[in-house]
């Protein structure tokens, strides 16, 4: 069994998860230093929030592998690419001033949202029982994400700290756990 940082085990998940939460973490605490210039500083903040988002464009599709399911790998998948897209989107805009790039940020940030509340419904209503309580990763993911400037860090912190224990719990292996199908 691997246990590296791309193996499929519970400890490689929740490094992945705890990274990702220390990075939000560590992006909306970024002091810029009195060293700096202001130039310096603004691409500190880019890079930091950019990185955050990097780590949930990666961590996203492991964490809807480990709750399994069609439809939940599915959403996780569009909001991984779509935090993919809002990172490389901040690079261009506010890092390289270009600001058409504002617009590509905000579709990519609209599609995150839309796919983050969409999974934590997913997960609420088709998951077994004991792995219901999963839904709140991407409900937490979404209120960091809109309560960023005041308190996105902590949640995002928390939200993924709690994912990182939960992938301990969860059945190693390649294995998802079954999602049975919802009707409409």
């Amino acid at each position: 069994m691997r246990t590296g940082i791309l193996g499929s085990s519970g400890i490689s998940r929740s490094l992945m998860f705890a990274l990702t939460g220390m990075l939000w973490f560590g992006s909306w605490v970024a002091p810029p230093s009195f060293e700096m210039t202001p130039s310096m500083a603004k691409w500190l903040v880019v890079l930091w929030f950019s990185a955050g988002l990097l780590s949930l464009a990666v961590a996203l599709p492991v964490f809807g592998r480990m709750v399994g399911g069609p439809q939940v790998a599915r959403l996780a998948s569009i909001a991984s690419a779509s935090a993919g897209l809002c990172s490389v989107a901040n690079i261009f805009e506010d890092g390289f001033q270009i600001e058409w790039f504002f617009f590509v940020f905000v579709l990519g940030l609209l599609i995150l949202d839309v796919a983050l509340l969409a999974l934590t419904i997913v997960i609420a209503r088709a998951a077994p029982d004991r792995y219901r309580l999963l839904a709140v990763i991407p409900a937490g993911t979404l209120a960091g994400i809109l309560l960023f400037p005041v308190a996105g860090g902590p949640i995002m912190l928390i939200t993924w700290l709690a994912a990182a224990a939960g992938a301990q719990k969860m059945p190693s292996g390649r294995t998802p756990v079954p999602v049975a199908p919802t009707t409409l």
